[in-house]
């Protein structure tokens, strides 16, 4: 768990517990806030499954530089796997996926559908 995610943890566990003067405070709902961030999903068109993805995947960022949101980021700067953070830059799901359409080993594909996969 990392430092994020304990802290908005915390406050929801206190909040709950009955303390209801600090519920409305603007720290509280900042922290709530700063964890539903963290919601990281890949693009459109990624496999279903996460290790075909990263097999596939080679880490060229040409769907990062194709996608014209500039919602496509990466978390890892070895693997260069792409993500989305829907909370920060939600993906428009362009009417043609230019990120979809640069990704030369398929990693992401419209054979793959369109929807958008959380991960864990």
């Amino acid at each position: 768990m990392d430092r994020q995610h304990f802290f908005a943890s915390a406050f929801r566990k206190i909040v709950s517990s009955g303390l209801s003067l600090i519920e409305d405070h603007p720290i509280v709902k900042k922290l709530e806030s700063m964890a539903d961030e963290t919601q990281k999903v890949r693009p459109p068109g990624a496999s279903s499954s996460e290790r075909t993805f990263q097999e596939l995947c080679t880490g060229c960022d040409a769907c990062m530089a194709a996608c014209p949101a500039n919602a496509i980021y990466i978390e890892d700067l070895e693997k260069r796997h792409p993500l989305l953070y829907p909370q920060r830059q939600p993906c428009l799901h362009c009417s043609d996926y230019p990120c979809m359409k640069v990704c030369e080993p398929q990693a992401l594909s419209l054979t793959n559908g369109t929807e958008l996969r959380e991960l864990l």
